[in-house]
């Protein structure tokens, strides 16, 4: 299909500032950006299996559902956890320098103790991580999470490069009813996790610019 590739920068709806693709809606607030179909007579070959998923009778219940969140906010909870694991290790080695002076009748705390100054820096390390973490996860589930019906038109690929490691972030454009469409980013779950194919129908979920899933609807 072709489309009118003038690139919007920023959406006027909502303001936000758009990808560097010609997208023909904003994948924040869903408003069309004028971006449409040549008018050449031909319907959009995807638009008779767009009608069939929302005509499909397991749509609501696809729709009701809620998916597992992304990478990033995973990535939040686990600097959650370890912030809390050691915030826990700093309580206990502070906690037993305070102590022992009681236990051991000398009654003299040395703040000083290297033990307590140990634990002192796990604390602030671990309250680090915690605040650091929130943080992650508010920003991952910050925009709505939207939920869409439509069909995987074509898909692409990105390999970054970091350290000894690296990954790959996946781009999903997906065409909803009407013919508009947008492209969206699925970072890579490894090499358990297959990426969507293209000719995908189904419903959309997605945060922004982050398809955070995509549900199979076999029509």
């Amino acid at each position: 299909m072709s489309t009118n590739q003038t690139q919007i920068k920023t959406c006027p709806g909502c303001g936000a500032k758009l990808p560097d693709v010609a997208l023909s809606i904003c994948p924040y607030c869903v408003t069309p950006l004028g971006i449409t179909p040549k008018a050449d007579g031909k319907e959009s070959p995807y638009a008779a299996r767009i009608t069939r998923i929302l005509a499909h009778d397991t749509l609501a219940e696809a729709m009701a559902w809620t998916p597992a969140e992304g990478p990033e906010f995973v990535r939040g909870g686990q600097l959650v956890f370890r912030g809390k694991l050691v915030f826990v290790i700093g309580a206990i080695l502070s906690g037993a320098c305070i102590l022992r002076p009681f236990v051991d009748g000398s009654f003299v705390f040395d703040p000083l103790n290297l033990l307590f100054v140990i634990g002192i820096a796990f604390i602030s390390g671990g309250t680090f991580l915690i605040r650091q973490g929130k943080g992650v996860r508010t920003a991952a589930t910050s925009k709505e999470m939207l939920r869409r019906p439509g069909v995987i038109v074509d898909r692409r690929s990105e390999i970054t490069l970091q350290g000894m490691g690296g990954g790959t972030t996946y781009f999903f454009e997906i065409e909803f009813e009407g013919g508009l469409r947008g492209e969206f980013t699925w970072p890579g779950r490894g090499i358990n996790t297959e990426p969507y194919t293209s000719n995908l129908p189904g419903v959309a979920f997605t945060r922004g610019v982050e398809l955070v899933y995509f549900k199979h609807i076999r029509v």
